[in-house]
């Protein structure tokens, strides 16, 4: 009966993954940098989305760049972001803050004895990689 098989598509509401947020600014730069919430609980299969705050304190105009990374390692390949403000590069105006976007799902096959997942952003000052003055 394949009406009982369950989905592959769906998210897996029998499992409870932790996520947590974390953020870094390695380099000292101008910036305030960090999560909006510091974990969510999530099923994976199912989208989420996640929000970090980010405060230029340059007193001038700066871009930055946030890198990712997922712990355990071996845990980075089943969590997909779809939608990332570290895809690109930040552009902020003098004194700007904003919160930036991350969307994302935990694959479900994730592996059975992994139950907590962290997403870590460092964000870099790349005002002069980007063309622009500082």
């Amino acid at each position: 009966n394949r009406a009982s098989a369950p989905d592959a598509s769906a998210p897996d509401m029998s499992r409870v993954v932790t996520v947590e947020f974390t953020a870094s600014v390695p380099d000292s730069g101008p910036w305030e940098f960090a999560p909006l919430v510091a974990s969510m609980e999530v099923h994976p299969g199912r989208l989420y989305e996640a929000r970090y705050s980010a405060h230029n304190l340059a007193g001038r105009d700066i871009t930055g760049q946030a890198v990712p990374s997922i712990t355990p390692l071996r845990a980075a390949q089943y969590f997909r972001k779809t939608e990332c403000f570290c895809f690109t590069p930040q552009h902020f105006d003098r004194d700007e803050q904003r919160d930036l976007r991350v969307r994302f799902i935990v694959d479900r096959e994730l592996p059975p004895g992994i139950d907590r997942l962290t997403l870590s952003y460092a964000f870099y000052d790349v005002t002069r990689l980007a063309g622009g003055k500082g």
